[in-house]
């Protein structure tokens, strides 16, 4: 990295801490400096290829570089060629979570990682769980979900991978995790609740999948550990998955100062933290970094049409159907029975979400919802100036009472139609049928 870019990483890092995250300005600061002294010892280590050996160790160190802001700019290479040696089907779904993570932190589509599909590789190992002997462990399970999570996967669809790790948190009593696993559940299960809060998904499933409680109840025994011992047994690694995990819980009253100190005391003279692995555990906790903070990190190199060095880039778009023709400022969600008359929109979703590359336009997202659920099916015009919407879920415009489909984006009325429309990442893509105006 070059000096101006370290320059600006310390000055950010330290602006956006003023409040810290964690006990005192001094101790933020003290924490920035520990931080960019690590990630300094751990670029030193890159051989020649920017690597540090196997591919899954690689994949780890680029996902912890990247949490603290470093721009990566080589290693995919090295983790394609690790893929290709051992054969993904035959790689364990702990490390498959690892080659994901690596990936996205070298600015890589982990749907199309040189022609492998690691989101698709890793479910099909969550769905043999625990049958492999190399991936038979809670621990591992609980970081395949993150993975995912943090990759963007709507979980609204797979559900049973969140239960599995809330039912192994609520229901075995008998069992006490050890508190590296407890971490990494904690951390898996904000990942998804934070995701399903912003698909907007109803409260409701986050209470039905009993995630807020899976989290309180696991969170709450890290807890009581780090009041009784906050080194965690003199153990770097996992005191820092400990603090990461309680601070994406949102516990109050912790001993995070303790904590951190601790971490602070035990960081050697050359930046390192013990050895290798431990360095790279470490290393984002000092700044407050979350595992699945990778996924709202942009890309340095990414041109205007959404390409990374070759790569495709995917982003997150919700699609929402709404019907208020009768009464134009009234917002009414489509599952609100609020339909035309005649119309039938039992069972249909309020919104849904689809992850498109980057670039589609709005008839194509539209497309993508309608795979997810008939509900949006549509038809549409061609025309001098592109597609036009004709109907959507059944419902056609009527031009004898001037009904017709609206788009917006992001709340407000589009300027242009549906082929030139393209939404960014987050965006919401509102389809709206109402009465227009002319004039």
């Amino acid at each position: 990295m070059k000096c101006s870019l370290v320059t600006i990483w310390i000055i950010l890092t330290l602006f956006s801490q003023t409040q810290g995250f964690c006990g005192s300005r001094l101790l933020q600061t003290n924490l920035t400096r520990a931080a960019f002294r690590a990630a300094d010892w751990l670029r030193n280590k890159q051989d020649k290829n920017g690597t540090y050996g196997e591919g899954h160790v690689s994949a780890v160190a680029f996902h912890s570089l990247r949490l603290i802001g470093d721009h990566l700019e080589q290693g995919a290479e090295h983790l394609n060629a690790e893929i290709i040696k051992n054969n993904l089907g035959s790689i364990s779904g702990d490390r498959v979570a690892h080659y994901i993570l690596g990936a996205m932190s070298t600015c890589r589509n982990p749907k199309n990682f040189y022609n492998f599909n690691l989101i698709r590789a890793l479910q099909t190992k969550l769905g043999k769980y625990p049958q492999e002997a190399e991936f038979s462990h809670p621990f591992q399970f609980s970081l395949a979900v993150l993975a995912l999570c943090s990759s963007g996967l709507d979980f609204e669809k797979k559900m049973t991978f969140v239960e599995d790790i809330t039912g192994s948190v609520l229901q075995d009593q008998s069992v006490v995790y050890d508190t590296d696993t407890s971490a990494m559940q904690v951390l898996a299960l904000t990942c998804v609740r934070e995701s399903l809060k912003r698909q907007r998904s109803k409260p409701m499933k986050i209470e039905n999948l009993n995630i807020n409680q899976a989290i309180n109840k696991a969170s709450k025994e890290l807890l009581g550990r780090q009041m009784k011992d906050s080194t965690f047994g003199e153990n770097e690694v996992t005191a820092a998955l400990s603090a990461q995990a309680l601070l994406a819980a949102g516990m109050k009253s912790t001993k995070c100062s303790e904590t951190m100190h601790w971490l602070l005391c035990r960081q050697n003279s050359d930046g390192s933290f013990i050895n290798l692995f431990s360095t790279i555990t470490v290393l984002p906790s000092l700044i407050g970094a979350l595992p699945h903070d990778v996924q709202y990190l942009t890309c340095p190199s990414q041109d205007t049409s959404g390409s990374v060095e070759g790569e495709k880039v995917m982003i997150g778009v919700r699609v929402e159907l709404l019907f208020n023709h009768s009464d134009s400022s009234k917002k009414s969600n489509l599952s609100e029975n609020t339909s035309p008359k005649g119309v039938s929109t039992k069972g249909c979703p309020p919104s849904a979400y689809v992850q498109v590359e980057n670039g589609t336009n709005a008839h194509d997202i539209l497309k993508e919802a309608a795979n997810q659920h008939s509900c949006y099916n549509f038809t549409a015009i061609s025309t001098a100036f592109g597609h036009m919407i004709k109907s959507i879920s059944g419902v056609a415009s009527n031009t004898v009472e001037n009904l017709y489909w609206s788009i917006y984006i992001d709340g407000k009325l589009a300027q242009v139609g549906i082929d030139d429309l393209r939404p960014k990442h987050g965006s919401i893509l509102r389809f709206q049928y109402k009465k227009v105006n002319w004039g």
